[in-house]
């Protein structure tokens, strides 16, 4: 089993020289459960690259994909998801019904004849959408999936990922509650605002979670729905994760401003006494799971 980031940057892609390290690619992340067997991780511009890969190396026939939320970044890459174009393929899309407006309906707007020159009833797989609440869980291909919410502008789920004894937590897009004062964070006060969203975390394998701007930059942004990497260090000691993978970088970090979030995250984390492990996603990356 193992873990691959195809797509690690938030809001838009951004390829380019200095960018090469960490991504442009906007989120996709693939879980191989077995060599036949794989669970994907929302469709951002990376699910396009992850798509050719599966159709020129690999026969799976059917392939699920959990969608956090439905803002661009984590939708992008679903037209040019190869296998939605092969006969006998299997896909199916998780994800929330929003007033009224379900997993379809919202994918469906996407393709709409002013946005893309296909619609989503041309696609040649079978193609399945199952809608997911809150507080779910499920399962897909034995393996146990369990949602929560996540504080975000738009509603958008956390999903926890959980094959045999070990459990993975992604959560790309999160505001980590800091408290009113703006100027220092503290243990107790983190604790107590995101008390729930600790305990859904608590002693994860890995924790993949939204990293989204520096500390100068955080302290603008409140209320736009993205944490701190130093907010999240202080979170993941409170839950006690065993691995903390930075993710969902800022479009105008380059690889050198990335390099020093992930090694202040890492000082941080040993400068608390913490055994965490951080690991700044890249594309490409793989961790056996």
């Amino acid at each position: 089993m193992f873990i691959k980031f195809w797509g690690t940057r938030g809001s838009i892609p951004v390829p380019g020289r200095k960018t090469c390290k960490y991504g442009g690619n906007t989120p996709c992340v693939e879980i191989r459960i077995k060599d036949d067997e794989i669970i994907i991780l929302d469709a951002g511009s990376g699910l396009r690259e992850l798509g050719n890969y599966l159709q020129n190396t690999l026969n799976f026939s059917d392939i699920p994909i959990l969608i956090s939320h439905y803002h661009w970044d984590h939708i992008q890459g679903i037209p040019f998801f190869r296998p939605l174009f092969k006969k006998n393929n299997i896909i199916t899309f998780y994800g929330l019904t929003i007033d009224d407006a379900d997993v379809k309906s919202v994918l469906s707007n996407q393709m709409v004849p002013n946005h893309f020159p296909i619609n989503i009833s041309e696609f040649d797989a079978f193609v399945k959408f199952q809608t997911v609440n809150y507080n779910d869980s499920f399962n897909i291909k034995n393996v146990m999936v369990e949602t929560y919410r996540s504080n975000h502008t738009a509603d958008a789920l956390t999903y926890k990922v959980k094959i045999g004894k070990k459990s993975l937590v992604y959560i790309p897009d999160n505001e980590i509650l800091c408290g009113n004062s703006g100027k220092s964070y503290e243990y107790v006060e983190i604790e107590k605002l995101n008390r729930k969203l600790i305990e859904f975390c608590k002693e994860c394998d890995y924790l993949i979670h939204d990293s989204m701007y520096d500390e100068n930059t955080v302290r603008k942004k409140k209320g736009w729905g993205h944490s701190s990497n130093i907010s999240l260090a202080y979170f993941s000691i409170i839950a006690k994760v065993k691995h903390l993978i930075l993710f969902h970088y800022n479009p105008d970090y380059n690889d050198s401003k990335i390099d020093a979030l992930i090694d202040e995250t890492d000082t941080f984390l040993k400068k608390e006494k913490s055994n965490i492990i951080c690991i700044g996603a890249q594309e490409g990356l793989t961790i056996n799971f």
